[in-house]
């Protein structure tokens, strides 16, 4: 008589969760990765399974699908911790595919000669109020040829280097007086077992190290986002 009780509340908690948004998903993926780690367990019996990269691909797939409060329970074989780095590993790859570039490049033309480097590093460091726009536009007259801005400026980016000046105090100098009033602001990107993006913006006082605040946006952020969860940092803060 117990064991049929038990039997019907799992029943009805089974019920009430394919009724649920998503439940079907969640409970066919979790009974897809119990099967799977009980083919796996007995495939093996070392204490240590041995797992093919299909058996990591299919379990990852079952964790991003499943709900993070059952990912503790199914997990029978594995840990849950290896169930979640096969989660993380899919992030890697998805954002792997999405940014890398489908076409394959063949090798561009050598850099810049080391006459066209010395003669804009020169004219620069005469001119230091001269643009990249400006020196293109200066070398393409004095050598009758095309000259793009934007190799301009990565020459001098890696050649060039100002001379210092002594009219006023360094920008290291500058932080070592205000040390004790300046904020560190970082905005870096979370992924949830959904693979959805969440980006979190904290903020810290640089003198004492204490966290002034934080702030959590899901999905891409632009320019106001990025306002609105400093501004919500520094309402927090205020009060």
């Amino acid at each position: 008589m117990r064991d049929l009780t038990i039997l019907f509340i799992h029943l009805l908690v089974t019920i009430a969760r394919l009724c649920g948004p998503g439940g079907a998903r969640s409970v066919v993926a979790e009974t897809l990765l119990i099967k799977h780690q009980l083919i796996v367990l007995n495939r093996s019996r070392s204490r240590a399974p041995r797992l093919l990269p299909l058996d990591r691909a299919i379990v990852g797939l079952c964790a991003i699908l499943m709900r993070p409060a059952r990912l503790m329970r199914s997990a029978i074989v594995l840990k849950p911790s290896t169930l979640l780095s096969f989660h993380r590993a899919l992030v890697k790859r998805k954002y792997h595919l999405l940014f890398t570039s489908k076409t394959r490049r063949k090798p561009g033309p050598k850099g810049p000669s080391a006459e066209l480097i010395f003669m804009i590093v020169e004219m620069k460091r005469r001119n230091p109020k001269f643009g990249y726009k400006r020196i293109a536009q200066q070398i393409s007259l004095i050598l009758d040829v095309e000259l793009d801005k934007d190799l301009v400026r990565r020459v001098l980016a890696k050649h060039y280097k100002p001379e210092p000046r002594s009219n006023g105090p360094s920008w290291l100098t500058f932080l070592g007086h205000s040390k004790d009033s300046l904020w560190s602001v970082d905005l870096f990107r979370c992924e949830s077992l959904t693979l959805q993006s969440h980006w979190v913006m904290v903020v810290m006082d640089q003198f004492t190290r204490r966290i002034i605040g934080f702030a959590v946006h899901a999905g891409p952020v632009d320019g106001p986002g990025v306002c609105r969860m400093f501004n919500s940092i520094i309402s927090g803060h205020e009060s």
